[in-house]
């Protein structure tokens, strides 16, 4: 049967507002069946979020039922940028003769593409080389030195560690959009694979059984192994980085819980029944301008 699936228009770009329209997709696509004719319906967007476009994208590349046909309705507005973001395939480096050059046409751009990076043990070179660029396009694009360099780096470099060491996936996804008129920069990271929960529970942590208490121990520095040399999720690090030293906003999303931390807000939310994550999603909202008196270095661990 068809069956569409409305994405909703987050309306500003607010973060919670994107994270609302992709529950509701979330949702919608508890109900679809094995030989569905699936319809995603993006004709209400009048702009693309970087929180909401990018999980769609590594949904659609991870179809609940591989049996469905699955088509798209777009709207003018909107068309040309999915197009040159590469939505729905997203830009595989591995797969591309000349990725490094590609993806130097987006240097006087404020977007970059939504791009695979290879997670596999086997790509640690290749995955190295991709990161390499596409950090120093984006900050040739933003024109920044000194700490902040340091920074985007490190927030860039941490999540793709924890996908490569915990989510038992084949590739990451991540996607940048500047915003220079309001001097930030949105960065999502995420995968489709086994989630905070997951790992946890593969390296035999009974205490540890909902989404909600793997978010909780995460974001405390629990190691999901036992030795010395590990520094578990670099979650704790990353966000007080952000948050406190930066004052930007960090959103994790992992199974049926999310976790939600600004300058005035800090909160864990399990999420409605219906709606789940299937991996862990990485939001990160990062200022431009670097407050008086922060150092990147009391952050480290």
């Amino acid at each position: 049967m068809e069956y569409r699936i409305v994405i909703k228009n987050p309306g500003n770009d607010e973060m919670g507002y994107s994270f609302m329209s992709l529950f509701e997709v979330l949702e919608q696509l508890m109900d679809v069946e094995s030989g569905d004719h699936l319809i995603f319906d993006l004709r209400n967007l009048t702009f693309v979020h970087p929180f909401l476009i990018l999980p769609l994208c590594a949904l659609l590349r991870k179809a609940p039922f591989p049996e469905c046909i699955v088509d798209y309705h777009f709207n003018g507005a909107t068309e040309s940028y999915l197009n040159t973001i590469l939505f729905p395939q997203g830009f595989n480096a591995p797969a591309h003769p000349n990725w490094n050059e590609y993806l130097s046409r987006f240097q006087t751009r404020t977007y970059l593409p939504i791009c695979q990076i290879p997670a596999e043990v086997k790509d640690t070179q290749v995955r190295e080389r991709l990161l390499t660029v596409f950090e120093n396009i984006m900050l040739r694009q933003l024109n920044i030195s000194g700490q902040m360099v340091a920074v985007i780096k490190y927030l860039i470099g941490e999540a793709m560690d924890n996908i490569v060491d915990h989510a038992e996936v084949p590739n990451g996804w991540i996607m940048v959009q500047n915003y220079p008129q309001k001097r930030f920069l949105d960065i999502c990271i995420l995968e489709n694979g086994i989630g905070l929960l997951g790992s946890y529970q593969k390296f035999n942590f009974p205490d540890i059984e909902t989404d909600v208490q793997s978010i909780e121990q995460a974001i405390n520095g629990k190691s999901t192994k036992q030795i010395t040399e590990t520094r578990g999720y670099g979650i704790d690090t990353s966000r007080r980085m952000l948050v406190d030293g930066l004052k930007g906003k960090y959103f994790l999303l992992s199974g049926s819980a999310m976790y939600i931390y600004t300058s005035d807000f800090e909160q864990i939310v399990p999420l409605e029944r219906r709606v789940k994550w299937p991996g862990t999603l990485l939001a990160l909202r990062i200022p431009q301008t670097v407050p008086v008196g922060f150092n990147y270095s009391n952050y480290l661990e």
